[in-house]
């Protein structure tokens, strides 16, 4: 049986002002400043950042930028009319997988017959959504840098929206260059890290201890519950209501 993990979602002050959630910030820490905390995955917690610009000034096409703490694995959203929390979760829960699998494919990295099983597999993890307002300066770089890639792309095109397949094909190639992190001396690519992950999450594991050893910050949301927004009625949602 496949485990459930929680899922943070860290929006900027500009997306939190798009989507009229009003979340609150994530509990105040030693040594940080308020909103602006290091977000850290491990095997309990995948943890987002993701941000909103506009393709054009003052246009009405915009595009979400997510980007996933751990392997920078990043995908792009775009938007017209304001998202519900629910929505948002259901396009990026959507988009990640579809991107993941359209990147594997392109590289040729494994059998099609394994993307699909891959596929299938994470379909069965239970994911629990938390809503928080917090900016990982850390990401927001890789974030600035995902953005010009849009706005250069739309601009050389003459496009005011960001089509389907444009935002598919940048996804892929960002995710296959070599980047690095303050923290890694080493390059590293991040569909490589992100399926590293994935295997992870994927694996028969023991059971869950009670209260388990999280990053510092992950630690001080879910122990908040308070400080969290999450989705309305029941959190607890399949991968597999999302996918096509």
């Amino acid at each position: 049986m496949f485990r459930k993990i929680k899922m943070l979602l860290g929006v900027s002050n500009a997306l939190n002002k798009w989507l009229k959630a009003d979340l609150l910030r994530l509990p105040a820490q030693d040594g940080q400043r308020v909103g602006m905390h290091a977000i850290e995955s491990d095997e309990h917690v995948f943890c987002w950042q993701l941000h909103i610009i506009d393709n054009i000034y003052k246009s009405g096409y915009k595009t979400i930028i997510a980007c996933e703490a751990n392997s920078r694995f990043t995908l792009f959203i775009p938007v017209v009319a304001v998202l519900s929390l629910e929505e948002l979760t259901k396009r990026l829960l959507k988009e990640w997988q579809y991107v993941v699998a359209e990147t594997l494919q392109q590289l040729r990295a494994m059998p099609n017959s394994d993307i699909a099983m891959l596929l299938s597999d994470l379909s069965e993890v239970s994911v629990e959504t938390n809503w928080v307002k917090n900016t990982d300066m850390s990401i927001s770089g890789h974030i600035s840098d995902a953005a010009i890639w849009v706005t250069q792309t739309i601009a050389e095109q003459g496009l005011e929206g960001l089509p389907t397949e444009l935002a598919a094909d940048l996804s892929i190639h960002l995710n296959t260059l070599m980047k690095r992190t303050k923290n890694q001396r080493q390059k590293f690519m991040p569909i490589v890290k992100m399926m590293d992950y994935c295997q992870g999450i994927l694996k028969e594991s023991q059971p869950l201890p009670t209260k388990p050893v999280l990053a510092p910050a992950t630690n001080a949301v879910l122990e908040s519950g308070a400080e969290i927004s999450t989705l309305a009625g029941d959190n607890i949602v399949q991968l597999s209501d999302y996918r096509k």
